[in-house]
């Protein structure tokens, strides 16, 4: 059975805007080699 992991990106004081999320290129690339190792994704 694969396991399921929910992860947002805020700031330290909680705020959470999707729409202008710009990471920089090494946690970008992090992002997608987690991405990789999923069974999916919703």
């Amino acid at each position: 059975m694969a396991k399921l992991v929910f992860g947002m990106n805020q700031s330290l004081d909680g705020y959470v805007d999707h729409m202008e999320f710009a990471p920089c290129q090494t946690l970008f690339r992090h992002l997608i080699q987690e991405a990789q190792g999923q069974a999916g994704s919703i």
